[in-house]
């Protein structure tokens, strides 16, 4: 008989139990010191799963708020938990053990933390689909070499030339600077994720050992007027090759409030001394792919990059602009939340959307990861339908509701956490 697998929540100040579990789970390259390692565990939430006793998975959240789609175009910040650290020990995989610790994590944030998205970033893209997961975003590799050219209008040089930029090394002392420009960030376009200024100051501190060969992380910051109006984090790995220089410039991450900013940024980011090349990762409509003369080659892949999980359906619904006018019947399934599965009537007037039971028959069903590939605005309804996913009973059905979610620019690039 197979035994009882058990979770339960550690003491948030028990960061080594969770640890010591972690490098169990996960080979550890690079060797942080482990006073360093144990500021990385996410003591908001940890939880341990256990048979007979033993410990054989963990996984944790973060707290994070998300920006989702507003009414009229922008963005509103909802809270969500960020799920990470999901591990199995390996004598014991293939028992049940993920199961009972995704199960677990989805109940608590419903019904413990009232909220109505989890979400995370999947080392795996193979496993968390069937948890009801959906890849919200996604993301694009793009490679600009030094001195890459953008060709912007002219309305948008003009913002460009206002903005000055200036580099500082990357330090804790900055995280509340950052977070001020990120909240703002986070009111104009779906998918950026805000971490804590706590978790911030921890993320911006300096740990050698995690630079593989690079130097210590720099944000580049834009001004105007002396005020932030974007930033970006990057690190130079500078090498040589037959005598030149052959560098490469990470960019993690950009923030900015308009289109003259991420010029700047572009620019700067694409000029420094014994850089080859900039390796960004962008959202596939991003302004600095279309300031470019020739779009051959477009980036070197797309991959997924935010996995989202609605946990409280009608919530999320709520949460959510509109951007027309919806009503329609819709079927979901939901195998580890089955208060969200149904049919539901969906309705959506001057913006604001609202989910209720209905008897009346489907004219669409899907299941709830679908839900999540959807909730950002970065698929189409239509595309799932067409891939078998989404099943349509009333021609013209998957077009209102795209119709509905449809937002001005796709989700853009988030942080990691």
């Amino acid at each position: 008989m197979p035994s009882e697998i058990r979770v339960r929540r550690i003491d948030p100040t028990d960061a080594a139990t969770m640890l010591d579990m972690d490098q169990l789970v996960w080979s550890d390259p690079q060797q942080v010191p482990r006073e360093e390692a144990l500021r990385d565990v996410p003591t908001r939430a940890g939880f341990i799963a256990a048979i007979d006793g033993e410990d054989v998975g963990i996984a944790g959240s973060w707290d994070v708020e998300v920006s989702v789609p507003a009414t009229g175009g922008g963005a509103s910040l909802r809270p969500a938990e960020g799920l990470t650290w999901v591990g199995v020990h390996p004598d014991f995989r293939r028992r049940g053990v993920l199961t009972a610790l995704m199960r677990h994590h989805l109940r608590w944030v419903r019904e413990e933390q009232g909220r109505a998205i989890s979400i995370l970033k999947a080392s795996e893209a193979s496993i968390y689909g069937r948890f009801g997961y959906g890849a919200a975003t996604h993301e694009l590799m793009k490679t600009f070499p030094a001195g890459a050219r953008f060709e912007a209008p002219a309305q948008v040089e003009e913002l460009a030339a206002a903005t000055s930029t200036r580099t500082s090394r990357c330090a804790p002392e900055q995280a509340e600077r950052v977070l001020a420009l990120a909240r703002r960030c986070g009111g104009l376009a779906a998918g950026h994720v805000l971490r804590s200024a706590e978790d911030l100051a921890r993320i911006l501190r300096d740990v050698p050992q995690t630079r593989v060969g690079s130097e210590p992380a720099h944000l580049l910051w834009a001004t105007r007027h002396g005020e932030d109006v974007g930033c970006a984090w990057f690190r130079r790995h500078p090498t040589w090759s037959r005598g030149a220089p052959d560098g490469r410039l990470d960019v993690s991450w950009v923030l900015d409030l308009d289109a003259g900013a991420r010029l700047a940024l572009g620019r700067r980011l694409t000029s420094f001394d014994l850089m080859s090349e900039t390796v960004y990762w962008t959202a596939t409509d991003d302004p600095l792919l279309l300031w470019q003369s020739t779009q051959r080659p477009h980036g070197s892949g797309i991959c997924d990059d935010l996995w989202l999980r609605v946990t409280d359906l009608p919530r999320a619904v709520a949460d959510r602009g509109h951007a027309a006018d919806l009503d329609l019947n819709l079927r979901v399934s939901d195998e580890h939340l089955p208060e969200n599965a149904g049919t539901w009537h969906w309705s959506a007037t001057e913006g604001s959307g609202s989910l209720r039971p209905t008897e009346g028959p489907a004219e669409l069903t899907l299941d709830i990861a679908d839900l999540g590939a959807l909730c950002l605005g970065d698929q189409s309804v239509g595309a799932r339908v067409r891939a078998g996913h989404v099943l349509e009973h009333r021609p013209g059905a998957a077009a209102e509701l795209d119709a509905a979610l449809r937002t001005p620019t796709r989700p853009v690039a988030s942080v990691d956490f």
